[in-house]
């Protein structure tokens, strides 16, 4: 089966205001070269994650071999071979120089012949365009340096092979950005990132990201990982993690990231919050101290909130083209999620318009994971049935946004997104988690969002306090008693 790339597309068509098809085939007739110099620490990983998000892209991608004592091994180009075909098989990577007019991306301070270049510093990345000297670097890169540098030379190659026109986005010719100091002078980078009693609650996109990082910076621990879904094709080309291979065996989307997480002990709840939640409630999952939020809606990030964990740490993507990326530091005594989210309560869901529009029970709708069937159309009006028939093997999860719904009246917060924008909204979920647990680093909660066709500034990063009348505030007595009740709870012996 072809790889499908149309989700890339719809967001390359939306920032370009384009149509796909044409859009498609300006992006097929475009080279791109890769470079690295494996010498520089975290320069491999960044090279692997990069290749994997260019393939995501229906680009002709090179990969520059190198020689002499800075060729890459055969063991690299072995990788990176592997990488391509897992997510595309009809499109082969070739080792080969530089084809002409291509677009040449180097990872490495030696710059003068690429069109931009980038380098992990610590858990941060410094990218350069010609003309714009590196400075000498502070740290070793880390896992978590290497996937932002991939994921910012990307965005660039992105911005490049679709054409974006003025005013809609910004060539970065310098940038020195770090996700735990944020525009602060970068701290000395940990020897090791070790965390327990977390969440993360989403494995697709974002969930994903926050996994492959997490796997590249070496992380021990433990961890539980909450998704009800299943991984199918389309995610290939969303998702960080995964294969077509993996797609064709619609694995579960926990599994992924359980697979991936190496050097981690890994629980996995194949449902929702509310199955997290119980099994907390009977002791056969420990109470997180931090949750990772990789969700995709105000309701879901509504729910993490439910957790009453003392820390929620929430991604998101999202704007008019889905290029967006935020991180908003929740608190059981505020600000909480519905502080950054507050609650509109006259607007219907997803699934609520759903059954509206088309007559599909609340009921079957809530077991999203389930392909649409015969037997699901078989009582619905003829409206309903003739929307949804097109639809059939699907999973209910998707079909709001497969039939258009995301633009009635309520929560229109789907968009589309690509790896390497969900990379960026997964490094600042990383990095606040390491910024908090560097002993004595007391730092205010945050809210950070940026554009990544622009890229990250300073004015991106605001405070953010409770808002009067939020439940946070006017329930705190009952929130107490609930976070000191499941405290309590140990895990049987």
């Amino acid at each position: 089966m072809p790889t499908d790339y149309s989700r890339s597309l719809l967001l390359a068509s939306t920032a370009a205001d384009d149509q796909p098809e044409s859009l498609r085939a300006r992006i097929e007739a475009s080279q791109v070269h890769v470079s690295a110099d494996t010498a520089i620490p975290g320069s491999l990983t960044a090279l692997l994650v990069l290749v994997a998000d260019l393939r995501r892209l229906p680009v002709q991608l090179s990969i520059d071999p190198g020689c002499g004592p800075a060729r890459l091994s055969d063991v690299v180009v072995e990788q990176v071979q592997r990488i391509g075909a897992g997510i595309d098989p009809e499109r082969p990577i070739a080792i080969s120089a530089a084809p002409p007019g291509s677009l040449h991306i180097r990872i490495g301070a030696d710059h003068s012949a690429a069109d931009v270049s980038g380098i992990p510093d610590g858990h941060g990345t410094r990218l350069r365009r010609p003309g714009h000297p590196f400075p000498p670097l502070r740290h070793e890169g880390t896992g978590l340096g290497a996937v932002l540098t991939a994921a910012m030379l990307t965005g660039e190659v992105f911005k490049t092979v679709t054409a974006l026109g003025p005013g809609t986005h910004r060539h970065i010719d310098t940038l020195d950005f770090c996700p735990v100091t944020l525009f602060a002078a970068a701290a000395p980078t940990p020897e090791h990132v070790h965390i327990e009693q977390i969440a993360l609650v989403g494995a697709g996109a974002i969930g994903t990201a926050v996994a492959l990082i997490l796997d590249a910076l070496g992380a021990t621990g433990e961890m539980t990982v909450v998704d009800p879904q299943i991984f199918e094709l389309p995610n290939v080309m969303t998702c960080s993690l995964g294969t077509s291979r993996d797609a064709d065996r619609r694995l579960p989307k926990v599994d992924i990231v359980k697979t991936a997480l190496r050097g981690m002990t890994v629980r996995t709840i194949h449902g929702t919050v509310d199955d997290l939640i119980a099994s907390i409630d009977t002791c056969t999952t420990p109470m997180p101290r931090t949750v990772l939020g990789a969700v995709d809606s105000i309701q879901a990030r509504h729910d993490l909130q439910r957790i009453y964990a003392d820390l929620v740490l929430d991604g998101g993507t999202g704007g008019r083209a889905g290029t967006t990326v935020s991180l908003h530091e929740a608190f059981p005594t505020g600000p909480c999620m519905t502080c950054y989210f507050p609650v509109n309560r006259t607007a219907l869901t997803a699934e609520q318009r759903l059954h509206r529009v088309t007559g599909l029970p609340l009921a079957r709708i809530a077991r999203g994971d389930r392909p649409l069937s015969e037997d699901d159309l078989r009582h619905l009006p003829p409206e309903g049935r003739k929307l949804l028939e097109a639809h059939l093997g699907k999973p209910v999860c998707g079909l709001s946004h497969l039939v258009g719904l995301t633009t009635i009246d309520g929560d229109n917060s789907y968009r589309p997104s690509a790896a390497f924008v969900s990379q960026q909204a997964a490094s600042l979920m990383v990095g606040a988690l390491i910024a908090r647990l560097q002993p004595g680093n007391h730092i205010p909660a945050r809210q950070i969002e940026y554009d990544t066709l622009y890229g990250p500034q300073p004015d991106v990063i605001d405070g953010r306090r409770p808002r009067p009348g939020c439940y946070c505030q006017t329930s705190a007595d009952v929130i107490r008693a609930v976070r000191t009740h499941r405290a309590a709870k140990q895990l049987p012996s």
